[in-house]
């Protein structure tokens, strides 16, 4: 018994610690590359969910994605698409897009590498899809095949140009088709129910290109309307707004007036002329041909007077030189 006793006594520390450890295991974080999983699928309804089986370490991601296709004589063609991301933080993410009613294929990937379309005979079912063999997460093969009716959209593009250099692509959906229309512009999907429109509009000075779930490419581009443009109408006349209050501005003095010209007559400044003036042209004239004619009642005194001294002084000039021929 005592033997016993000791022996039960060193086994029992081992097995309080080995709780820990395990515990301890459990809980490390990995990185992507060497992480692993565990999934549940459900095709028919277009869901899936996937957990990571031990935390990722900080800064690492594992994207996975989710797809549903229609399926007709042509291939199968993407309808839904849906992608999301385990991190360090989020160790469950769930996926779930549409699944048409007609014939369809559903996958569930690792990864966001979704196949906007397989050509007849192809399968996206490959080594990436979950569950498959050789992928990290186990559960049950994510890959789903299912309805019984030939998936049969009916999708229109018509592109329609304006005068301005626009254009738009009117996508439609006839209403005798008995699925959604899928349509891929730039890698992004739209899909449109039977009966239903929408417009696009397309990048100025470039083309605009459309893949329909038939399998047809639309290309389209700016072209001149077949109507023809009309002249661009002329604008509206202005009215004539009132005439802003001219703002003062500096003068700088006149120089001193110079000495006026025996020979013409200054010529009135304009440089500070009010607007919408424009005085007459003054023309230089002489002074002599200002004169008037005529001559004033002054100058004809001064005139005779002049005339009676030169008179006088001839007379008295006779009697001198008389005197001095007779001295008698």
């Amino acid at each position: 018994m005592r033997w016993l006793r000791l022996l039960l006594a060193a086994a029992t520390p081992a097995v309080v610690f080995s709780a820990p450890l395990a515990a301890s295991a459990a809980d490390t974080c990995v990185s992507a590359s060497s992480a692993t999983f565990r999934h549940t699928f459900n095709g028919d309804s277009g869901k899936a969910t996937v957990t990571a089986v031990r935390p990722l370490c900080a800064g690492q991601t594992q994207s996975f994605g989710l797809a549903s296709y229609t399926e007709g004589s042509g291939g199968q063609f993407t309808y839904a698409t849906d992608r999301a991301t385990i991190t360090s933080r989020a160790r469950t993410v769930r996926l779930d897009v549409v699944v048409p009613p007609c014939r369809t294929q559903v996958t569930a990937i690792t990864g966001t590498g979704l196949l906007d379309e397989v050509t007849s005979g192809g399968n996206p079912y490959g080594a990436s899809t979950l569950g498959a063999p050789g992928n990290r997460s186990t559960g049950t093969p994510a890959h789903y095949r299912g309805g019984s009716t030939d998936c049969a959209p009916e999708p229109t593009v018509a592109f329609t140009s304006a005068c301005d250099g626009s254009y738009r692509a009117t996508l439609a959906n006839a209403a005798s088709a008995n699925v959604s229309a899928a349509f891929l512009i730039g890698g992004r999907l739209t899909r449109l129910a039977p009966g239903r429109s929408t417009t696009v509009r397309g990048p100025r000075q470039g083309s605009l290109t459309i893949r329909v779930n038939t399998f047809t490419t639309y290309v389209g581009s700016w072209r001149p309307p077949t109507a023809g443009c009309t002249s661009v109408p002329a604008p509206a006349p202005a009215t004539n707004p009132a005439p802003a209050p001219t703002q003062p501005s500096a003068v700088a003095a006149p120089p001193a007036p110079a000495p006026p010209s025996p020979a013409a007559t200054a010529t009135p400044a304009t440089d500070n002329a009010p607007a919408m003036y424009y005085p007459a042209p003054t023309t230089a004239v002489p002074e002599v041909q200002a004169a008037r004619p005529g001559m004033s009642p002054g100058s004809m005194f001064a005139v005779a007077f002049g005339l009676l001294l030169i008179g006088g002084g001839g007379y008295f000039l006779v009697r001198v030189i008389r005197s001095l021929r007779d001295p008698s």
